[in-house]
């Protein structure tokens, strides 16, 4: 009997092995994935296709993550849950997930607040608002917080307002559409400087 064992698979294993550690002070960032309509497209399409669709999910983001120095927490079905040391590495690796994101409704929520660790996992009201922040995106979409767009200083984005996240028993959380802007490499370097 051969086994072969998935790259992929084999990297997040050896990375599980390092869980993420929440700082101490300051804050995390977390971004959840989805695929938008998944659960009707599996049903209609069957599992190979899912199966398939989920691929070119991981295709889109998991180079981004890596090269934002991001680390995948979990894996959600059809989605993720990564942690990213900033705000705009997390921004980063979300503009560039929606690029590469060929075929697939990818939606995408930021959020920076603290965590606490349990056992390999984040847990925490902050990590909820990041999960629900996702949640309210449509697919294409990458939907931050405040905390998130403050944060990302000097990134060639445009965040739109969008209707606030309301969680009872606490203020709404404004939210923000982000696009890429078409900003030029000479722009970007005068803009640095």
């Amino acid at each position: 009997m051969e086994v072969s064992i998935d790259p992929v698979a084999g990297i997040e294993w050896l990375a599980g092995l390092f869980p993420v550690r929440a700082p101490r002070r300051g804050s995390l960032t977390v971004m959840f994935t989805d695929i938008e309509g998944f659960t009707a497209y599996a049903a209609t399409r069957g599992d190979r296709a899912a199966a398939r669709l989920v691929h070119r999910h991981d295709a889109a983001v998991l180079p981004a993550i890596r090269r934002h120095s991001g680390r995948i927490l979990k894996r959600l079905g059809d989605g993720l849950m990564a942690a990213f040391a900033s705000p705009a590495a997390a921004l980063r690796a979300a503009l560039e997930m929606q690029q590469a994101a060929r075929g697939v409704r990818l939606r995408i929520g930021i959020h920076a607040g603290a965590a606490r660790s349990r056992a390999g996992d984040l847990i925490g009201h902050e990590v909820n608002v990041a999960a629900r922040i996702a949640e309210r995106a449509l697919g294409g979409e990458i939907l931050v917080s405040d905390a998130v767009r403050s944060a990302a200083n000097g990134l060639a984005a445009r965040f739109r307002p969008v209707r606030a996240l309301v969680i009872a028993g606490r203020e709404p959380r404004p939210l923000f559409r982000v696009r890429a802007t078409t900003m030029s490499a000479a722009c970007q370097r005068a803009s640095k400087a």
